[in-house]
């Protein structure tokens, strides 16, 4: 939130500086996010006229300005192209102090300048167009200092206001906190009580007070093209909104920014009876916005009616229908308290965010609402003379009872850790309600602008911020605790680091995702989590898988300009059930692209294939018995279903590796196919984990002593078998010590739809050296097996 420091000063009668402002802010826990100077914070400037403009003689983009300041005809080099002869200008001379320092005599393209015409944004101006010079109106009288013109110096600060201080979100709110905290003089608001007329123009009803606590209506008349004066159009502009001149629609936003307090103006002719009703809209209700956006309107919605129709969406936006204009002649001023949850509720409906209803779901004052409309009335009344108020309502169903909190000293202090005397606790505490009597138990009723004060916790807060949170020593009598690493973090620390170590960047996505992510993905919409209230529709769905996200991680990297991505992510998915939803943690890693810096035997860099992603989940499987590679009988979707491999951990199964469905990545608008990508979920590895140390150490396999021999085999088969298939039924042939794939060859020496495979096979005995006739026997076994379960035949 922008605050501005002169206007804050309004409400604190003692002198302030910025620096001490900033100093006191920031221990209360304001975070001061940026200061920005504002108002003609120059010097050496003064109002002149061009009187003439000749072509530079050098530059064809570049004017030779005569410019007179009333006294003397000086030479200025000028770029800008909006200029012309007669007009009244700012003139820096030779020594000004600008925004941007002192300036000096320059040459320019050979021709000497004697000074400089400014645009606003040399000064530090806001609030003009900077695509060229500042033109002065006509009536500007010439020599004059140009910085009389202007706002004088000041200082925007930029605050955050957080969640926890939502009551301070206007210049004087935060100038009540920090009076209140450091004893400064408080000054309220001159704003003289309304006489009205008595006369019940329009009536005000609330139809459920719940929704609607309290509605201040003040009917002034007379009130047709009033214009905003200046030093309210200065404010605004320092506040970044954009002053429009009328009155009737800039003093809403001044209030808000000075106040707090929400308020709007309704074109009196432009409703029906004239009468205000609140109440919940009805469904298939349309409300033309102010934005211009038909808002479609239902039961949930809450809207300021007239007698036949919606006229504003409550606490968020105003109706075009009864929005006021230079030909208004009497304005409607509302001032209202809505609930928080129904102004949330309205504005996530409509789609529609704005000032308004920020402040609204964050809680108002209740008791602020007739000050504001007391304010904006004065306003208006100035500004238009002839003015004149006809009607004050302050229709309050649900008056403000003020929650009463028994305080201890003693509890505060046991609550802070902290020996806080007994007075400066009941100061503080005075300093936030003044009526507070010291008669212990203290019997402290919330504020109507604290109501997030709630029980003898929220005081000590309160003390801790009033005293300084230094006070509370930095020492703690809670023991300490064994600490035990649990399976799951073992795990998941073992798998980051090996992943890590092989090159893959860990990166976190969201949990939620959209229904085009869902199709991109080729997921199953039907086991999708769907959230209550979602952000928007980015985040509509709990992902049922980590692809989507790894996709855009990819996208995000490919579109920065690398080449390659290696990537992996732990984090939770989401499936529907019969009960509900199910959750499991998974690890999921992408690969892409190029090797940096790795040269292949293939030539140049290698690229990231399946066999490399393979690899890299051998190595993360390795020390766990029992892992094994085998042909994937349902994958998801989203692999593609040539390229994909199932992993299994024993009799569990261990996830997915392969490469992505081409048209998963093309649907992601991304170009190239070549993505690989593998899933796994954690508790099959956590199932395997062996929280003893010596259980986890590899164990020692006794070597033959005898000659190993090897034999190669080389039969045909048909194409359609897995190498995994064959290798289950040969691995388990007597004396084999180990059997490998050597070579696959395809053509037409071996027929259509068939395949040569060579297998070598390693005969090793513990016993005894293996004699030809007894490795022949076995591969004579093995060969009989091949061609009884696959129709394998010996290549000729």
């Amino acid at each position: 939130m922008k605050i501005q420091h002169s206007w804050l000063m309004d409400f604190i009668g003692a002198p302030l500086s910025v620096e001490d402002l900033i100093v006191k802010l920031t221990r209360l826990g304001f975070n001061i996010e940026g200061i920005k100077k504002t108002g003609a914070s120059f010097s050496g400037v003064v109002v002149g006229q061009i009187l003439a403009i000749e072509k530079h003689p050098n530059a064809d983009k570049l004017s030779l300005c005569g410019v007179g300041d009333g006294t003397t005809v000086m030479k200025v080099v000028c770029g800008a192209k909006n200029i012309a002869v007669g007009q009244k200008i700012l003139f820096a001379r030779v020594g000004a102090v600008l925004a941007e320092g002192t300036l000096k005599k320059a040459r320019i393209r050979g021709v000497e300048s004697e000074g400089m015409i400014c645009a606003a944004e040399e000064l530090g101006l806001e609030g003009y167009d900077n695509s060229g010079i500042l033109v002065l109106p006509e009536n500007t009288q010439l020599g004059v200092d140009a910085a009389s013109l202007f706002a004088k110096p000041d200082c925007v600060l930029e605050v955050e206001i957080t969640p926890n201080l939502a009551y301070c979100l206007s210049h004087y709110a935060l100038a009540r906190e920090l009076c209140a905290f450091y004893n400064l003089p408080f000054k309220q608001p001159a704003v003289p009580e309304l006489p009205g007329s008595g006369d019940l123009r329009v009536p005000i009803k609330i139809e459920d007070s719940g929704l609607c606590g309290r509605y201040t209506a003040v009917v002034v008349e007379n009130v047709s093209a009033a214009k905003t004066p200046e030093w309210l159009a200065g404010r605004l502009r320092a506040m970044g909104s954009n002053p429009k001149n009328n009155i009737l629609i800039d003093v809403s936003n001044y209030v808000m920014y000075e106040l707090g307090q929400p308020t709007h103006c309704f074109d009196l002719a432009k409703l029906a009876g004239p009468e205000i009703i609140v109440r919940p809209a009805k469904a298939g209700e349309i409300l033309k916005s102010l934005d211009n956006q038909d808002l479609k309107l239902d039961g949930a919605m809450l809207v300021i009616a007239d007698k036949d129709k919606p006229a504003a969406l409550a606490g968020v936006i105003g109706g075009m229908d009864s929005a006021v204009s230079d030909t208004t002649k009497a304005v409607l001023i509302e001032s209202a308290s809505f609930n928080p949850s129904a102004v949330r509720l309205s504005s996530r409906k409509a789609g529609v965010k704005t000032e308004s209803s920020y402040r609204f779901e964050r809680g108002t004052d209740p008791e602020l609402t007739v000050l504001a409309a007391r304010r904006m009335a004065q306003i208006i009344l100035e500004a238009a003379p002839g003015a004149k108020v006809i009607q004050v309502t302050d229709n309050y169903p649900s008056k403000y009872a003020p929650k009463v909190i028994e305080v201890r000293p003693e509890r505060v202090n046991a609550i802070l850790g902290a020996e806080i005397p007994e007075k400066e606790i009941f100061a503080c505490l005075k300093a936030i309600q003044p009526e507070l009597v010291d008669d212990k138990p203290w019997r402290f009723p919330a504020p109507s602008y604290r109501r997030d004060i709630d029980s003898v916790w929220d005081i000590a807060e309160e003390a801790a911020r009033y005293i300084g949170y230094d006070v509370i020593p930095a020492r703690s009598n809670m023991p300490v605790m064994r600490a035990c690493a649990t399976p799951s973090y073992e795990v998941t620390r073992e798998l980051k680091n090996r992943l890590a170590y092989l090159g893959f960047s860990e990166v976190y996505n969201y949990d939620f995702i959209s229904l085009r992510d869902f199709r991109n993905c080729l997921l199953n919409e039907e086991n999708a989590v769907p959230l209550k209230n979602p952000l928007s529709t980015d985040f509509q769905f709990m992902r049922t898988a980590m692809v989507a996200g790894a996709l855009k991680t990819l996208k995000f990297n490919l579109n920065r300009g690398r080449s390659s991505v290696s990537v992996f992510e732990v984090g939770n998915i989401f499936r529907k059930t019969d009960k509900g939803h199910s959750e499991e943690t998974m690890c999921a890693g992408l690969m892409y692209g190029a090797f940096p810096g790795e040269e292949s035997w293939r030539g140049g860099s290698a690229m990231a294939d399946f066999y490399h992603l393979k690899g890299v989940l051998n190595y993360i499987f390795s020390g766990y018995g029992g892992f094994r590679f085998e042909k994937a009988k349902n994958p998801p979707a989203y692999f593609h279903p040539g390229v994909v491999l199932e992993m299994k951990l024993g009799n569990l199964q261990a996830g997915y590796l392969g490469m992505l469905n081409p048209q998963a990545a093309m649907n992601s608008d991304l170009k190239d196919n070549q993505i690989y990508y593998f899933e796994l979920p954690l508790k099959a590895l956590v199932s395997a984990y062996k929280p003893e140390f010596w259980a986890r150490l590899p164990q020692v396999k006794a070597v033959s002593s005898f000659p190993n021999t090897w034999r190669d085999l080389s039969v045909v088969m048909d194409d359609k078998f897995e190498w995994a298939e064959i290798e289950k039924e040969i691995s388990k042939a007597p004396d084999l010590s180990a059997v490998k794939l050597i070579d696959v060859y395809k053509g037409k020496s071996v027929g259509e739809n068939l395949k040569s495979v060579t297998i070598r096979f390693n005969f090793s005995s513990m016993d005894k050296t293996l004699t030809d006739t007894e490795i022949n026997a076995h591969i004579a076994a093995i060969l009989a097996k091949l061609g009884l379960n696959f129709n394998a035949k010996l290549r000729g």
